[in-house]
């Protein structure tokens, strides 16, 4: 069986290991300019762990924050939007992953990126966005 590695703390790498500004802590702007060869370089990061390790690999696009409520403080109306959540998708599709296998998941979060604590199946609690949308899920061999 196939382990997984995934990319994580993307925001909090740009910021802090990359020295990129992210106004309202939002990374999906990044893949409308040059700045794209940034989020590259961080993905490449962890193809490379995942080589490594001869695991598959999960990366997530860029578009936690692409919603109307932050895209809107942003600038970005829904067709921006609708546009950057596909680019987003498109840059992560273009990955050069050296034949590593990838998962590709893009998420939009919740509005004012709140969790609500919510009652999952059987009666186990979780954390889950209110109006989270899965952009896309799709495999790249």
């Amino acid at each position: 069986m196939l382990s997984w590695v995934t990319d994580g703390g993307l925001e909090i790498a740009l910021l802090f290991h990359r020295g990129i500004d992210l106004p309202e802590f939002a990374a999906f702007p990044l893949v409308e300019d040059e700045r794209a060869q940034v989020l590259r370089g961080y993905y490449a990061d962890y193809v490379a762990i995942a080589a490594s390790s001869g695991a598959g690999l999960v990366l997530e696009t860029p578009t936690w924050r692409a919603n109307p409520d932050w895209g809107a403080r942003l600038g970005y109306d829904r067709a921006a939007l609708d546009r950057v959540n596909q680019r987003a998708v498109e840059l992560v599709r273009g990955v050069d992953a050296g034949g590593v296998p990838i998962q590709i998941s893009g998420v939009v979060g919740p509005p004012g990126g709140r969790l609500r604590r919510r009652r999952a199946p059987g009666g186990r609690r979780s954390h889950l966005p209110p109006s989270a949308v899965c952009v896309f899920r799709g495999s790249r061999r």
